[in-house]
């Protein structure tokens, strides 16, 4: 299109907004500002909930990284040197803190009535250091009844709540059946040893992977596992945000070679399904979203070009050209559509986003507030643009091709 034809095409587009219907044009604003806020917000939202998972799990179980025992050329049973291997570790620009784990798997058996019929279950036992553990997981701050660990304790355990039982687990979901503060837990190693444990807390993270491990002292675990100061099964890394991952990992590895070290995604491969069963979810939904935004803008503009056919066939008849016609109806929809994204912009992003993030949703899982991504952002925006150049062309290319009498008088 030449300049002058543009100039007109915006000139011809631009009278017909100005003279058009105030009401209906705001309707039309406000409706396609709801349709970018309804695009963004579903993503935002299952992007938040992608984040809350991702954090239960690295906040409350495995850190950013995990160092487990060599499985090449030999397979060990359990990291040694750990101390000085930490030292080296916590050198590294970017790493926070580091602790040592000690796994136990152990069946559990609980007398609730105190009659010799006992409930029974098979969970993970974690030792921790009580006093480092807060360094790097947030368990300490998910207590909902009882203490945390403290000292020595070599007699206490803490439960997570999908242990316990109560505290809105179901009977039906497998638990102890609503284990009390004070009152004993026989555990059962698979080493053979037998142990009665006083249950001095219980926590409960909203994570399904947290939820369900006990957790006793280091040094009981030791004791259980008959091991020295310097042995672990596990050691934790807890990074600074923005550091990359990957290369974390590469200097770990010259530290130690034999050693096996993972990202927390890699460490279970149920910690990774459900996050990307989200983001599947979240593709999906903004797919459906997007066609539905796009059909609601090509309704809305062809509604509106189809009702000025009359118009349009009296500029035809005047010798104004096709390709500056549709130009002008091209041009309208894009101003309808770039007011609705910059309305919808205001409302999600100064009204919407910061209630959520002052309000977040408190859900099973944990608390979700809305992530927006700006890739999101971006990828609809254009999106809904190309659906403003569709929505546009095709009505008004319909109606200029019709016969001139035709469009005038609407027949």
């Amino acid at each position: 299109m030449m300049k002058k034809d543009f100039k007109l095409a915006f000139y011809l587009g631009y009278k017909s907004i100005i003279n058009g219907h105030k009401s209906i044009i705001i309707l039309m604003i406000f409706i396609l500002s709801l349709a970018f806020v309804n695009l963004i917000f579903i993503s935002a939202l299952l992007n938040g909930v992608t984040s809350t998972l991702d954090s239960q799990v690295i906040d409350n179980a495995t850190g950013n990284i995990v160092i487990s025992p060599q499985e090449e050329p030999s397979r060990e049973n359990f990291i040694i040197n750990t101390t000085e291997l930490r030292q080296r570790i916590e050198t590294i620009p970017g790493v926070l803190s580091t602790v040592v784990h000690y796994n136990l798997l152990a069946t559990f058996a609980y007398d609730k009535n105190k009659d010799g019929q006992y409930k029974y279950g098979s969970w993970p036992v974690i030792g921790i250091n009580p006093e480092e553990e807060p360094e790097l997981t947030g368990i300490h701050s998910h207590i909902i009844e009882g203490n945390y660990l403290q000292g020595l304790g070599i007699n206490d355990i803490i439960l997570g709540a999908d242990i316990a039982g109560g505290h809105g687990i179901g009977e039906e979901v497998d638990s102890l059946g609503g284990v009390q503060i004070g009152e004993k837990i026989t555990v059962s190693y698979g080493n053979g040893i037998s142990k009665q444990y006083n249950l001095v807390g219980i926590f409960k993270a909203k994570s399904m992977f947290v939820d369900q491990n006990a957790y006793i002292t280091k040094k009981e675990a030791q004791s259980v596992l008959h091991l020295g100061d310097d042995r672990a099964s596990q050691i934790l890394i807890k990074l600074d945000k923005n550091i990359d991952e990957n290369k974390l990992i590469e200097e770990i590895q010259v530290i130690a070679p034999k050693l096996k070290v993972r990202k927390w995604v890699e460490y279970s491969s149920a910690m990774n399904a459900v996050p990307k069963s989200f983001d599947l979810i979240g593709i999906l939904i903004g797919a459906v979203g997007l066609v539905v935004a796009a059909v609601t803008i090509f309704m809305l503009i062809y509604v509106n070009t189809i009702n000025k056919r009359r118009q349009i066939g009296i500029l035809k008849a005047i010798g104004i050209k096709e390709k500056v016609i549709i130009g002008s109806y091209v041009i309208q929809a894009f101003f309808y559509v770039v007011s609705g994204i910059i309305l919808g912009s205001i409302i999600m992003f100064f009204f919407v986003e910061p209630y959520f993030i002052k309000n977040p949703l408190s859900l099973a899982i944990g608390d979700v507030s809305l992530s927006v991504k700006k890739i999101q952002v971006v990828n609809s925006i254009f999106s809904l643009l190309v659906a403003a150049l569709v929505a546009g062309f095709v009505p008004a290319w319909r109606v200029v091709k019709e016969n001139i009498l035709k469009a005038i008088w609407g027949a």
